[in-house]
C-alpha cells in the first residue's frame, strides 16, 4: 500500500511541476542550462581541436586564421551573454533562500517566517528562515522547485567555468587574444575567473543544496534539476572538503591571471616603444616620391583609376622615408581599393533575410560621401589608424603594385569587412592574431580571410609584412595588374618582374603559412 502511495505522490508532484511550468522559470531555466552546456562544450572543443594554433602542441607552430579568431570571439561573447543572463535573471528570480540560514520542518501548512537566533560559533545573533513544508502543498513544491532551479543553474555556471578555466590554462594564446580583443567590452578572463571565486555565490549555493537535501521528498520521480545537481562536479566538491578545493582554485586562477597580466604589460610596452619610434621616424622624408608628379595629372589619374576594380590590393615602396628602411622586404605598405559609387551600385547582398543593394547596408552609409568624393583607398596609417584617402594622396611613392584576386567569394561581404576596419588604431604590436588594432598588411589578411597567407613569427607573435602579401601573386591566388618600379611603368611580364623585386638582396621569403 505504501508503495502505491509513493507512486501516487510522485505523480502528483510531477504533475504540479508540469502545471506550474507555464508561470514559472522551469522551461526558461532548462533551455538556459542546455544552451550553456552546448556553448561551453563547443568552446572547449574548439580550443582542444587546435592544439598547434593555441600553442598546446610544441612540435608545431602556426597562427590562428582570421576565421578561427572570429569564431573564438563569437563563442566567448555568446558565453558571456549566457553567463550574464544567469546571474541577472534566472538565479536572482529563483533563489528563495537568498543565502539566509534556515531551519526546515514538515507540517500541515506551508510557511516561511524570518526569526532570530543566537549563533554560538560567531557569538552573535543572526536572522534565519523558519520554513515549514507540506509535501503535497503546491506552494511548498513551488518553493522547493525554485531552490532547485537556482542551485542547478549556479552549479552549471560553476561547472562550465571551472572546465573552461582549465582549457584556457593550457591555451595561453587564447587568453591573450581574448583579453586584447574583448577585454574592454566584456573583460572575458576577469569575469570568467572571478565568478568561480565569488565566495557569496559559493556559500549561497551550498546553503541551497543543504536545504534540498533536507526538504526534497524521497520520491521515485526525479526532475530535471535534481538530475543535474546529482551529477554536478562542483556539487560533489561542495559536499566534500570544499575549502581545500577552493584554495586550490584560488591559487590556480591567480597564477593564470598573473601570467596574462604579464603578457599584456609586455605587449603594451612593445607597442609603446614601437609607436614612439614609428611616429617619430614617420616624419622623416628626404624627397618626394617619383610618382607624385602624376597625382596632379587628371588624365593620367583617370586612366589609372579606370584600370582598378573594387577590392584590388594596392602596394607601394617609399625608400625616401625612414620608416621604409625598417620594414622587412621590398614593399612597405598595403591598402585596399573600394572602387567608385557607380561600381558599388552593382553589388547586392542579403541583410536580415532580405536582398539589398550593398550601398544601402547600414555599415556602408557613413562612408558613401567619402567614396563619392574619391576617397576609395582604405589604409592603416600610424596616425590616425585605419582611414580613407584618395588615390592622388597615395601616389607620393616610387613603386606601385596592384594585385587582383583571381577569384573573390562574396565580394559584397569583403567590401563590408574592409569598411569595418575603418577607425581601428594602428597595431604597433604587428600581431595578426588580434583584430582590435591592425597594421597595413593585416588589411589584406583580415578582408580576404579565406586565403592561406604566408606569415613570419617575430618576438613571439605572428606577423604579416607587405612582401608576404605580394608573394601570393606567385601562385594562382592573385595576379599583378599594374606595376611601376622606380617611377617607371613595367608593361611586360609583370609576374616575372615582380618576382625579381621580391628576390632582391635583403628580401623577405615567407616560411610559415596561416591555416
Amino acid at each position: 500500500m505504501r508503495f502505491f502511495q509513493t507512486i501516487l505522490f510522485s505523480l502528483l508532484f510531477t504533475f504540479s511541476i508540469t502545471s506550474y511550468a507555464q508561470k514559472s522559470l522551469v522551461q526558461p531555466s532548462i533551455s538556459s542550462l542546455e544552451q550553456g552546456l552546448a556553448l561551453n562544450d563547443q568552446l572547449i572543443q574548439f580550443i582542444q581541436s587546435r592544439p598547434c594554433e593555441f600553442g598546446m602542441d610544441k612540435s608545431c607552430d602556426r597562427p590562428l586564421s582570421i576565421v578561427d579568431i572570429e569564431e573564438l570571439k563569437d563563442l566567448f561573447e555568446k558565453l558571456d551573454i549566457w553567463n550574464t543572463e544567469l546571474k541577472e535573471k534566472i538565479i536572482p528570480l529563483s533563489d528563495r533562500l537568498k543565502g539566509e540560514p534556515f531551519i526546515v520542518s514538515h507540517g500541515s501548512e506551508f510557511s516561511v517566517k524570518e526569526d532570530t537566533r543566537f549563533n554560538y560559533k560567531k557569538l552573535r545573533y543572526e536572522k534565519y528562515l523558519n520554513i515549514v513544508l507540506n509535501d503535497v502543498d503546491v506552494n511548498s513544491q513551488d518553493f522547493l522547485l525554485n531552490v532547485q532551479i537556482a542551485s542547478s543553474t549556479t552549479l552549471m555556471m560553476y561547472d562550465s567555468l571551472f572546465k573552461l578555466s582549465h582549457a584556457l590554462a593550457q591555451a595561453k594564446k587564447a587568453r591573450t587574444i581574448l583579453e586584447n580583443d574583448l577585454g574592454d567590452r566584456i573583460q572575458v578572463l576577469r569575469k570568467t575567473f572571478s565568478t568561480t571565486l565569488d565566495e557569496e555565490v559559493w556559500n549561497s549555493t551550498k546553503n541551497n543544496l543543504s536545504f534540498i537535501e533536507q526538504a526534497a521528498p524521497k520520491s521515485i520521480v526525479i526532475n530535471y534539476f535534481e538530475q543535474y545537481i546529482a551529477k554536478s562536479f562542483t556539487a560533489s566538491k561542495m559536499n566534500d572538503d570544499d575549502f581545500i578545493f577552493r584554495m586550490r582554485s584560488v591559487l590556480f586562477v591567480e597564477r593564470i591571471l598573473s601570467e596574462t597580466q604579464f603578457l599584456n604589460i609586455l605587449d603594451k610596452l612593445v607597442q609603446k616603444v614601437s609607436e614612439v619610434f614609428g611616429n617619430t621616424a614617420g616624419q622623416v622624408q628626404t624627397r618626394d616620391g617619383k610618382l607624385k608628379k602624376y597625382a596632379s595629372d587628371p588624365v593620367f589619374m583617370q586612366g589609372l583609376k579606370s584600370k582598378l576594380k573594387p577590392l584590388d590590393i594596392l602596394m607601394e615602396k617609399t625608400p625616401f622615408r625612414l620608416t621604409d628602411q625598417f620594414i622587412p622586404g621590398f614593399f612597405g605598405h598595403v591598402a585596399i581599393w573600394l572602387g567608385n559609387i557607380e561600381e558599388l551600385l552593382g553589388y547586392k547582398m542579403v541583410y536580415q533575410g532580405k536582398e539589398i543593394y550593398l550601398i544601402d547596408h547600414p555599415l556602408m552609409k557613413p562612408y558613401l560621401e567619402d567614396i563619392y568624393a574619391g576617397k576609395s583607398v582604405v589604409e592603416a596609417l600610424r596616425i590616425p589608424g585605419v582611414t580613407t584617402n584618395n588615390l592622388e594622396h597615395f601616389m607620393d611613392i616610387d613603386d606601385f603594385l596592384v594585385l587582383r584576386m583571381a577569384e573573390i567569394n562574396n565580394p559584397s561581404e569583403k567590401i563590408l569587412r574592409t569598411i569595418a576596419q575603418i577607425g581601428k588604431p594602428y597595431d604597433f604590436n604587428f600581431d595578426v592574431e588580434t583584430e582590435n588594432a591592425i597594421v597595413c598588411s593585416e588589411l589584406a589578411y583580415i578582408v580576404f580571410n579565406d586565403v592561406k597567407w604566408p606569415v613570419d613569427k617575430t618576438m613571439g607573435r605572428f606577423t604579416i609584412s607587405p612582401d608576404h602579401v605580394a608573394w601570393k601573386a606567385m601562385d594562382s591566388t592573385m595576379n599583378p595588374i599594374i606595376l611601376f618600379h622606380d617611377g617607371k611603368e613595367v608593361t611586360e611580364d609583370l609576374k616575372g618582374n615582380l618576382k625579381t623585386l621580391l628576390e632582391l638582396p635583403g628580401g623577405l621569403k615567407p616560411v610559415l603559412s596561416s591555416p
